[in-house]
């Protein structure tokens, strides 16, 4: 049987939905510099999270939700492609969703987040699902990057406080392992060489997140320079992901 929803019956959902983990991608299509498509975080989301269920051995009941493309993205307005919901319709969106697996008779839920302005509206997703809403259910919520965040650090491939930035050395690597035909590279060159980042686009203050109006309209819509991206780097990026994101869904479906 797949492990697609998208490719399921509905009788076959209906026997594998309650004792299965439902795995939601949710992305956002936005500007991601002038180097890189607008679709960049749902390519790299939903490619990590399809990866992980793959690679995991039978008997894992794991079953993989279509994307939710359009995510949170406002902050990137002043450039164009970006696709936004707003807050309120973003999290009535994921919510709705959910809803609909809950219905279909799943009880265990990992919303697996590909975009930096859905951290915070999945948590409280999350939250309102299981004691406001009072579905009977356990929701996880994670951000891909953060899943591996210590084994990159440890491993040397990237210092932490940059990951994983937005359209740079990061995101724009792992791109080229993927979809090297996606990347202008003349756009990339010119950006890396005239780069100057916007201030304050991620300002930590002593523990507290700051956010600033204006910023990205000041910067060139990237957090750091791309000018070293290179395929073999996105690649080891993306097998650490995916090994550490297979070990998630591994331990949430057998577990609490």
């Amino acid at each position: 049987m797949s492990r697609l929803l998208s490719e399921m019956t509905r009788e076959q959902i209906r026997q594998v939905a309650p004792e299965a983990l439902a795995v939601l991608p949710v992305a956002s299509i936005e500007q991601h510099g002038p180097h890189l498509p607008i679709f960049t975080d749902l390519l790299l989301c939903e490619t990590v999270a399809r990866a992980a269920v793959e690679s995991l051995t039978e008997p894992a009941n794991v079953v993989l939700a279509p994307a939710l493309c359009f995510g949170n993205s406002h902050h990137h307005r002043p450039f164009p492609g970006v696709l936004s919901l707003t807050s309120a319709t973003f999290m009535q969106a994921v919510t709705e969703i959910v809803e609909g697996l809950v219905h279909s008779g799943f009880r265990k839920i990992l919303l697996f987040n590909g975009h930096g302005g859905n951290t915070h509206p999945l948590g409280v997703i999350g939250l309102d699902l299981v004691n406001r809403l009072g579905h009977p259910i356990s929701v996880a919520t994670v951000d891909y990057w953060n899943i591996a965040r210590s084994a990159l650090t440890e491993q040397g491939l990237i210092a932490d406080p940059l990951l994983p930035g937005h359209a740079g050395h990061f995101e724009t690597s792992m791109v080229m392992a993927l979809r090297p035909d996606l990347v202008d590279l003349d756009a990339l060159n010119a950006l890396a060489e005239s780069f100057e980042p916007a201030d304050r686009i991620f300002n930590p203050l002593m523990g507290a997140v700051v956010f600033t109006h204006g910023v990205w309209a000041a910067g060139p819509g990237a957090t750091d320079n791309p000018a070293s991206a290179n395929a073999e780097f996105g690649q080891e990026c993306l097998d650490v992901l995916v090994q550490h994101t297979a070990s998630l869904l591994a331990t949430y479906s057998e577990g609490a």
